[in-house]
């Protein structure tokens, strides 16, 4: 069973008959290298957009649709920074806006992105809530990163960052530095 497969047995079994965004690898993206691809990238986000949303798979989203909407293109030229860079350095935000690196980043490196709520697409979440509802359902996201296993997570919203080191075990003390290294897991986070 591959991964995306094992994500939506996990989500059937917590939501139940309730309606979500399904995530996990986009199809779109090169899923089948996920395993043997370094670094495993992952986006964590705070929740969807708009209740519109829910029942949708963000998974199928395709380049167009990607390109389309501004969050895609900013998660997209973030996976293309990167994935390009190297001891030298790394490509500069014009570079990595254009629409061919884009492109190559929707179509040659495998990425995923889950939300922290999936159920309820408020647009707005405080981070008080945001935290409240992770800490009430931290075994879901922990089984998801077990399932996923990513080398890298990009904390993407306020609050999301102290909910991805309480899940990612075990936790690391706050010092005041957003990027973390967890070598049980082997994962850094930012």
């Amino acid at each position: 069973m591959d991964i995306n497969a094992k994500l939506d047995k996990l989500c059937l079994q917590y939501f139940q008959d309730k309606a979500y965004v399904a995530d996990g690898i986009f199809y779109g993206s090169a899923v089948e290298t996920w395993e043997d691809v370094y670094p495993k990238v992952l986006f964590v986000l705070k929740q969807p957009n708009s209740d519109e949303l829910l029942g949708e798979d963000y998974r199928e989203y395709d380049f167009k649709t990607c390109i389309g909407e501004q969050v895609w293109r900013e998660l997209l030229s973030r996976l293309y920074g990167i994935m390009n860079t190297t001891e030298e350095g790394f490509p500069s935000y014009e570079e990595a806006v254009k629409t061919d690196a884009l492109k190559e980043a929707f179509t040659q490196y495998p990425f995923t992105v889950i939300n922290v709520i999936k159920d309820i697409g408020a647009g707005t979440t405080s981070t008080g809530y945001l935290k409240r509802y992770a800490h009430e359902n931290i075994d879901f996201l922990e089984a998801q990163l077990d399932l996923l296993q990513p080398n890298l997570i990009v904390c993407c919203g306020s609050g999301v960052f102290d909910i991805v080191n309480q899940a990612v075990s075990p936790s690391i003390e706050s010092s005041g530095n957003w990027l973390k290294y967890n070598k049980d897991k082997k994962v850094v986070f930012f």
